[in-house]
């Protein structure tokens, strides 16, 4: 299979990395080439869309800006499908340019190592044999979810968004680890192992967060001074803004790429 890239940025490096093995054949499309030279010897290199050749299944990963200018420049081809990663832009935008099927896909960072949540959504008429190959295509890159497109927004804030928030989270942690003395190593660690913990946990009993972290919390106790500081500070609040904005930003998007 041949499978092209257009827009070798953070996404759409790992996207090439993914088939890069020289199980395909890979076309890689980017304004700079010189970012590329990694992939010397293993994919064909363009800087201009219009040189690229034509491929069976092309990932559009360009900047969401960049978007309106690329679509027009794509040669159209009944036979490509194209797997767009693209934040706001819809489905509908871009089947105005291309002839081929169309599928926009959320990934999320970790999917560099196979650990990802991609939201999924086709365009009309996928038949089951396409999604099954774009599914197969996509399968190393961690857990697949169909969502309705009109979701895109909201997977994007929870979770296309949500790595970068974990991060941050995670940071002020090992930072308070280090204002109690102990080393950066070691705080490291601890957040790190406790949040992976916890999160299997979770997902393996499938209860309600809640039921576990009365588990936890025991009467004048550590834990519950500690839930009632971030209930005084309002940590709720401030991440259900946190997420709320994401999705304003993403709907605000949205509506450019349509203007465009």
């Amino acid at each position: 299979m041949k499978i092209g890239v257009i827009g070798v940025g953070n996404i759409g490096t790992i996207i090439a990395d993914a088939f890069s093995d020289g199980k395909h054949d890979l076309v890689l499309v980017n304004r700079r080439t010189a970012k590329l030279r990694k992939f010397e010897g293993k994919a064909l290199i363009f800087s201009k869309i219009e040189e690229m050749p034509d491929v069976d299944v092309l990932f559009f990963c360009v900047k969401p800006q960049d978007a309106p200018n690329a679509l027009k420049r794509i040669k159209k081809s009944k036979d490509m499908i194209t797997i767009s990663t693209v934040t706001g832009l819809n489905i509908s935008t871009m089947k105005a340019h291309l002839n081929g099927e169309v599928v926009r896909i959320m990934p999320n960072i970790p999917i560099s190592i196979g650990k990802g949540v991609v939201g999924i959504a086709y365009s009309e008429g996928f038949t089951d044999e396409k999604k099954q190959m774009v599914r197969s295509l996509l399968s190393g890159f961690g857990v697949l979810v169909d969502i309705d497109e009109k979701d895109f927004a909201a997977v994007t804030a929870l979770s296309g968004s949500g790595p970068a928030f974990i991060f941050v989270i995670i940071e002020a942690l090992v930072d308070a680890g280090m204002k109690l003395g102990l080393s950066y190593d070691t705080s490291m660690e601890l957040v790190v192992e406790t949040i992976k913990g916890s999160a299997e946990l979770l997902q393996r009993e499938g209860k309600h967060p809640g039921e576990f972290r009365h588990l936890v919390t025991s009467p004048g106790g550590t834990t519950i001074e500690g839930i009632y500081s971030l209930e005084r500070e309002g940590l709720r609040g401030i991440l259900m803004k946190m997420i709320f904005d994401t999705y304003k930003k993403a709907i605000e998007l949205q509506g450019d790429s349509r203007e465009n």
